[in-house]
C-alpha cells in the first residue's frame, strides 16, 4: 500500500446490485426506519432487571460448570456445547446437596429465557415460586420487595450448593442429603 493512498476493495457485482435496487430505495428506507424504530425502542427500555437476571444466571452457570466438571470428570465441558438448560437437568434430583437448588436453577433459566423473547418482561412472583421455596428454607426470615431481589438472593445460595467441597465435607453432605428430594 502506498503512503497517503487509501485502497477500497471493489466488491464484484455490487454496482449492478445497487442499480437493480434503485427503484425500491424508498421502500427499503421505510422498512429500515420501521425496524430501526423498534430497535431504538427496545434499546431505550430499562434493562436494569434484565442485567441483574443475566448476572445471576452467568454466575450460577460458572459454578454449575465447575460442579459438573468435578462430578462427572469432564476434561473440557465447553467441548460438549451444552445449553444451560441441559446442564441444569444434569444436576441430581435427589441424594445430593445440589438437588436442593436444582429446581431453582431450572427456574432461573426459564426466567432468563423469557427475557430472550421479550426484553421488557416483568417477573411475577408466581414465576419464581421454586426459588422462593428454597429461600424460605435457606433464608427463612428474609422478605423481598421485588422478585429480582429474590433471584439475586438465590444466586449465592445456588453457588454455595454447587461448590465442590473437599472430600471429607463432600461425604458429610452426601450423608446429610441422602433423603432430601423434591416432591413432584
Amino acid at each position: 500500500m502506498q503512503a497517503g493512498r487509501t485502497f477500497m476493495r471493489e466488491i464484484e457485482g455490487i454496482k449492478e446490485a445497487m442499480k437493480l435496487l434503485e427503484p425500491y430505495w424508498t421502500d427499503i428506507e421505510d422498512d429500515f426506519l420501521h425496524h430501526n424504530t423498534r430497535f431504538l425502542e427496545l434499546a431505550a427500555t430499562d434493562h436494569d432487571i434484565l442485567g441483574r437476571v443475566l448476572r445471576s444466571h452467568l454466575v450460577v452457570e460458572n459454578f454449575l460448570n465447575s460442579y459438573l466438571q468435578a462430578t462427572f470428570g469432564f476434561d473440557d465441558l465447553d467441548d460438549l456445547r451444552l445449553s444451560f438448560a441441559q446442564k441444569a437437568k444434569m444436576l441430581p434430583s435427589a441424594q445430593a446437596s445440589a438437588a436442593f437448588i436444582r429446581p431453582g436453577v431450572i427456574q432461573l433459566n426459564k426466567i432468563r429465557n423469557k427475557f430472550g423473547h421479550t426484553l421488557t418482561h416483568a417477573i411475577e412472583l408466581a414465576e419464581i415460586n421454586l426459588i422462593t421455596q428454597i429461600l424460605d428454607i435457606a433464608r427463612p426470615s428474609t422478605t423481598f420487595a421485588e422478585p429480582i431481589e429474590a433471584i439475586e438472593a438465590f444466586a449465592p445460595i445456588a453457588c454455595a450448593f454447587l461448590s465442590v467441597p473437599p472430600k471429607h465435607l463432600e461425604e458429610a453432605f452426601l450423608e446429610a442429603f441422602k433423603t432430601v428430594r423434591w416432591e413432584s
